[in-house]
C-alpha cells in the first residue's frame, strides 16, 4: 500500500513539474510558487474543486493556454467525453441482424 502510495505521488509530482512548464510556455512568464497559488485559485473557481494533475496537464496541452477560464472549459470537456462502457450483466453485445442466409433447395 505505501508503495502504490509513493508511485502515485511520484506521478504526480511529475504531473505537476510539467504543468508549470506547460504554464510557463503559454504564459511567457516565471512559475513560481505566487504564481502557482493564483492559477490553482482561479483553476478551482472555474471548476468547482482541483482536478488531478493529470487532468489539468492534458486540459493545458488542449487549450494551449494558461488562463484557468480555458483550461477549465477544458476540464469540463474532458469530463464530458463518452467513456468506453463494459457491458452491463455480462450480457454480450448486439451484433447487427443478419438476414437468413436460404437452406440449400433439395435435389
Amino acid at each position: 500500500m505505501l508503495q502504490q502510495r509513493a508511485e502515485q505521488r511520484r506521478r504526480d509530482d511529475e504531473d505537476i513539474a510539467e504543468m508549470r512548464r506547460l504554464l510557463a510556455e503559454f504564459s511567457g512568464q516565471e512559475v513560481d510558487d505566487h504564481f502557482m497559488e493564483v492559477f490553482s485559485r482561479g483553476l478551482a473557481e472555474e471548476t468547482g474543486a482541483l482536478p488531478p494533475p493529470h487532468i489539468v496537464v492534458e486540459a493545458i496541452r488542449e487549450s494551449r493556454s494558461a488562463e484557468p477560464r480555458k483550461i477549465g472549459d477544458a476540464v469540463r470537456a474532458h469530463y464530458r467525453r463518452p467513456r468506453p462502457r463494459a457491458p452491463m450483466g455480462g450480457t454480450p453485445t448486439q451484433q447487427p441482424q443478419q438476414p437468413p442466409v436460404p437452406a440449400p433447395a433439395p435435389a
